[in-house]
């Protein structure tokens, strides 16, 4: 029986303990102190697996992705013993069942080592959990006893010695006539299996739409991870969930670093920069106001002129309005009279006067008194 301890031994204990009550002595039980100290492990799998009928496979929902301490998938490992098993029976075309236990799925042929891709074709049940346990351990007895082509059962129903080896804890292999491979003596042999931490947090994404903006405006961020407990963003940004988008305005150069822990405190980072274009500084403007004629008769006109920079409202008082940044124009003041250009900006305000003068060509009377005699 092929398993992984952290997400189905106590499962596979319940079916073991069901088989056995129900095939009696037609099982053969092997303690871990029966596997010889200093002999090849892989060697010693691969032939008490060719003394196998049938193999049971049960998997749980992290079979597939079980890593080892440095969160390499442990199925793409040669030495790993359950690609070890796997190969072993589907070499000697041995009818393999899967298991699923805890609402696991059968894993896909691409996700799988190229040995042992020909899994995925196996035909399996699910075990599920009380009430239904036994009636499904029925069922798997009933498909092992089965006759498959006509002609034989699964398992063979020779009587076949029990030997047991007593032991403080049961981790044992069911070999022989049954035909199930208990693998979980291999578990106990190579301890550290039972205390390999979870799955590696990873990010998946992390991303600003978009990552440059100009000063005022806004981003998205938008992140996913996979195998997180705890998912953070700094700066001034915080806990977040584990996957999910947030809107922020950034008013300089920032670079966010997105922090992804497991359920065990191992991590992971990533970091995003987004720029932001600043608005160029506002200036004071200039202003310059000049006149063709400083000085001219009543009912002549002369020109007005006007230059700026920097500014963003032009304007000439008196009776002339908003006007353009550059420009003259034709004026006809009706007497003396003092121009004002005033040009502003987001900095400041400059203003320019100038004075044109008017004067009256009307004849002069001069009144004289006749004399007095």
């Amino acid at each position: 029986m092929s398993y992984r301890r952290e997400d189905s031994a106590d499962v596979t204990g319940r079916i073991h303990d069901r088989l056995v009550e129900h095939f009696g002595e037609s099982a053969v039980f092997m303690d871990v102190d029966d596997i010889p100290l200093g002999v090849d492990f892989t060697r010693y799998i691969d032939e008490k697996v060719g003394q196998c009928e049938a193999l049971l496979a049960v998997i749980g929902r992290d079979w597939l992705n079980a890593t080892d301490e440095e969160g390499n998938r442990r199925l793409e490992q040669p030495g790993d013993y359950v690609r070890i098993e796997l190969e072993s029976a589907l070499k000697r075309k041995i009818p393999v069942v899967p298991l699923l236990v805890r609402r696991a799925s059968m894993p896909e042929a691409d996700e799988l080592p190229e040995s042992i891709r020909d899994f995925a074709k196996r035909n399996g049940m699910q075990v599920r959990a009380d009430p239904d346990f036994r009636t499904d351990c029925d069922r798997l007895i009933e498909g092992l006893e089965r006759d498959r082509t006509g002609k034989r059962p699964i398992i063979s129903t020779r009587n076949k010695r029990v030997v047991k080896k007593p032991t403080g804890r049961r981790k044992a292999l069911i070999i022989g006539a049954l035909g199930i491979a208990v693998v979980s003596a291999l578990i106990g042999f190579y301890t550290w299996f039972a205390s390999r931490p979870g799955p590696a947090p990873s990010i998946v994404e992390f991303q600003a739409d978009p990552n440059r903006v100009e000063q005022g405006s806004t981003t998205t961020l938008k992140w996913v991870t996979k195998n997180t407990k705890k998912v953070s963003i700094q700066p001034n940004i915080g806990t977040v969930a584990v996957s999910g988008s947030k809107v922020i305005r950034p008013r300089e150069n920032t670079t966010y670093t997105l922090v992804a822990r497991g359920s065990d405190n191992r991590h992971v980072k990533q970091r995003l920069s987004i720029q932001v274009n600043s608005q160029p500084v506002a200036t004071i403007p200039v202003s310059r106001l000049s006149v063709a004629e400083n000085t001219i008769e009543l009912g002549k006109s002369t020109t007005l002129s006007w230059r700026t920079r920097d500014a963003t409202d032009v304007e000439i008082k008196p009776g002339i309005g908003s006007v353009e940044a550059n420009g003259s124009i034709e004026i006809s003041p009706g007497r003396n009279t003092t121009y004002t250009l005033t040009a502003k900006s987001p900095a400041g305000t400059a203003t320019s006067t100038i004075l044109v003068r008017v004067e009256s060509t009307a004849p002069r009377t001069i009144i004289t008194r006749p004399a007095i005699r």
